[in-house]
Parts: structure tokens; C-alpha cells; sequence
């Protein structure tokens, strides 16, 4: 009876666990236990696949690096849909004159888009600036540039409102009331009367 019990006890069935798995683990990582053949190879046609693979991945980087390289020199219509891109980010550089910003400002407000018409006022601040030789206009031209510069005219103060208030318009999603608006309107007033 005593052998029985040593035999189906949780501790003997524990320790011939123990036992298997360390001799397996003794198996799997012996050298010279269970080594391969020396004459295992992979078949041909699985070194050939993989071959190609390789030539074809090669052959695709090789043109997506050329492609890189090329793509500031081809044109701008030899992509579909690049140079329908390139002519709506240049459309905002259109360059108008003072009177038809004031227009465009005056119908924008009228439709209750203060933020577009706030945008118009500043815009034809820029253009009355490069108008009078004050300020050339340059599309790289940062409102902070602009603002360092006309600290040297006489009275910055207008156009430092709209200038703020673009900066608010193009840096936050607040919304312009109709009093910006005015408030805008009343600075370029000022600037039009120096």
C-alpha cells in the first residue's frame, strides 16, 4: 500500500513533471544530442521565391529613392491631382488691390463673416503698406515682423489692432463678433486718415 501512495501522491506526480520537463529542456539544448543532419537544405524552389522577393523589394526602393530625388524637378501635372494643390495654396497669394480687399471685407460682413472680413481688413492693410513703399509685402513676412517694423511709423497703434486680430484668427478658433469687426473697421479708418 505504501508504494501505491508514493506512486499517485500529488508530490510524486509533481516531481515526475519536474523530472520530464528538465530532461526535455536537457534535450532541446544539448549539442550533440538531437542536431540536425548536415544534409538538411531548403528546396529550390523556395530559395528561388525568396530570391525574387528580394530583387523585387530592391527594385521598389530603388525607384521610390529615384522618385525622391526626381520629384522637385518634375513638373507639377505629372501626378494626378498636384497641380489642381498647388493652385488652391497659391490662390490665398492673390494679390488685390486695396480698394477690392475693402470690397470683398464690406460683402463678407454684410453676409455675417466677421472672421473672413476681419482677415480682408488686414489684408488690405498689407497691400496699403506695400502700396506706400512703408512695407514691401512678402508672403514670409510674419505678423511679428510686421509688428517689430511699425513700431518705427508715427502711430502703430491701428494697425497693431489688426494685426493682433489676424493673429487671433489664424493661431485660435475664437469666434469674431460683429464688435471686432467694427473694431477692425475703426482702426483701418485711422490708417487711411494719415
Amino acid at each position: 500500500m505504501s508504494g501505491n501512495f508514493e506512486k499517485d501522491s500529488i508530490d510524486w506526480q509533481l516531481y515526475q513533471l519536474q523530472q520530464r520537463m528538465s530532461e526535455w529542456f536537457d534535450r532541446l539544448f544539448q549539442p550533440n544530442g538531437n542536431a540536425r543532419p548536415s544534409d538538411w537544405s531548403l528546396p529550390d524552389w523556395v530559395l528561388r521565391s525568396l530570391f525574387w522577393v528580394i530583387v523585387v523589394m530592391m527594385a521598389v526602393w530603388i525607384v521610390w529613392q529615384l522618385y525622391r530625388l526626381l520629384s522637385p524637378y518634375l513638373g507639377r501635372d505629372w501626378l494626378p491631382g498636384r497641380g489642381q494643390k498647388a493652385e488652391s495654396q497659391q490662390q490665398p497669394a492673390e494679390k488685390l488691390t486695396v480698394a477690392q480687399w475693402l470690397q470683398r471685407s464690406r460683402a463678407l460682413a454684410q453676409q455675417g463673416n466677421y472672421r473672413e472680413a476681419c482677415r480682408a481688413l488686414y489684408m488690405a492693410t498689407i497691400q496699403k503698406l506695400d502700396d506706400r513703399e512703408l512695407i514691401p509685402n512678402q508672403l514670409s513676412r510674419t505678423d511679428g515682423e510686421y509688428l517689430r517694423i511699425l513700431q518705427t511709423l508715427p502711430n502703430p497703434r491701428p494697425y497693431q489692432v489688426l494685426i493682433r486680430t489676424h493673429e487671433r484668427l489664424c493661431f485660435s478658433n475664437t469666434e469674431i463678433s460683429e464688435d471686432t469687426f467694427n473694431h477692425c473697421e475703426q482702426a483701418y479708418r485711422e490708417i487711411e486718415a494719415v
